[in-house]
């Protein structure tokens, strides 16, 4: 929701900021010569200034591609390492699983054991 009302909050200003330029441009429409490299040209001021917002426009426009590139990549990159890491977590946790139910059949063992040791030893003390 946040970042629903902050994009809305930027494309209201941008918005007004272009209104601004439209504004400053048409009040300044007189003709002005342009020199350019090695060329001289006449040309209204407002086509210059409105012209420079809209390449500055653009050039903010590009920037803003090339981040979001650079995070999908970032993103994606950060995706594959969860999954690499997550499977090596249930390998390790498949190999504690495997540890605690052998170490509980060797309890088992153990127990059973001590267990026919101890009837063993009941039998030759009532023998005796």
């Amino acid at each position: 929701m946040k970042l629903k009302v902050n994009m809305e909050f930027k494309f209201i200003i941008s918005l007004l900021f272009s209104v601004l330029v439209a504004i400053f441009a048409i009040q300044n429409a007189k003709s002005v010569e342009i020199n350019f490299l090695f060329t001289k040209f006449t040309i209204s001021q407002a086509v210059v200034i409105l012209g420079s917002a809209i390449i500055g426009a653009l050039i903010v426009l590009l920037l803003g591609l090339i981040k979001q590139i650079k995070q999908g990549v970032k993103i994606k990159q950060l995706k594959k390492e969860i999954e690499t890491i997550t499977e090596e977590k249930n390998k390790f946790q498949k190999s504690i699983d495997e540890y605690s139910i052998s170490s509980i059949e060797e309890e088992k063992k153990i127990e059973y054991n001590d267990e026919k040791t101890i009837l063993e030893n009941e039998a030759i003390i009532e023998i005796q």
